[in-house]
């Protein structure tokens, strides 16, 4: 069974260090499939210039993010993206507390939402914060969801999964504190597994980064009791629902 890192960020990895020969790596290690973000416009230049390798699919999304500094794409850009067929799905889209413009963060996530849905396209959530706010505008539009590296409450959990939506289980769960959410997202079945690595989260001395997948997944199983052949499977079984891809 090949592995899926359901939410990374290649483009902006490969302005740090040279991404073939990790990719290669990780492929002899059972890591086949990426579920990778656009953010910038430099990252769809690197997406356009970088498609699947021997062994290798490499399928990206792109959207506005509510809070990160450097994302310069526009509607334009993603409407662009869906007319030619290049995107998997709208995102990394959502709500953020740390962006001062509730207002402006709101309209825009909706009118990506409404883009989603004319091209018929999964999205990407990025929701800190807001949770409420977010699942209330998400019940407007019957699409599929990807909610990635969610470390909300479980009871706001609970009502995301009233939605037809995934989770991604990342490092951000795997802490003592948030046992119970780990439970609530295994207990689900609705779940795949992220680094969401970016050249910011690099280690020092980090040989290969994308090879963090096996260490959330062999952490998630250690600390579950679930066997890593069982969550490997659910993840395969997710995936295709999710994205039409087979591991």
């Amino acid at each position: 069974m090949m592995l899926c890192d359901a939410h990374c960020h290649l483009a902006n990895l490969s302005q740090m260090m040279p991404l073939k020969p990790l990719l290669e790596e990780s492929l002899s290690q059972g890591i086949s499939h990426y579920l990778s973000s656009a953010l910038c416009k430099e990252d769809l230049e690197y997406y356009a210039q970088n498609r699947d390798q021997k062994g290798i699919c490499l399928r990206y999304s792109a959207g506005i993010h509510p809070s990160f500094d450097e994302c310069d794409l526009e509607l334009a850009d993603l409407r662009r993206l869906c007319e030619e067929k290049l995107v998997w799905a709208i995102g990394e889209i959502g709500l953020d507390r740390n962006n001062p413009d509730k207002q402006e963060m709101q309209d825009t996530f909706i009118r990506q939402l409404e883009l989603a849905r004319s091209y018929s396209l999964p999205v990407v959530l990025h929701i800190v914060g807001h949770q409420q706010e977010a699942y209330n505008i998400l019940s407007r539009y019957p699409l599929r969801y990807l909610m990635h590296g969610y470390a909300g409450s479980v009871e706001a959990f609970q009502s995301f999964l009233k939605l037809d939506c995934y989770f991604t289980i990342s490092e951000r769960i795997l802490r003592e504190d948030k046992r119970m959410l780990l439970k609530a997202m295994l207990d689900s079945g609705r779940y795949l597994f992220e680094t969401d690595i970016t050249r910011y989260y690099v280690q020092e001395g980090e040989h290969n980064p994308l090879l963090r997948l096996k260490n959330v997944i062999a952490r998630s199983a250690e600390l579950s009791g679930i066997p890593v052949d069982t969550l490997t499977k659910e993840q395969a079984i997710n995936c295709k629902r999710l994205t039409g891809y087979d591991l």
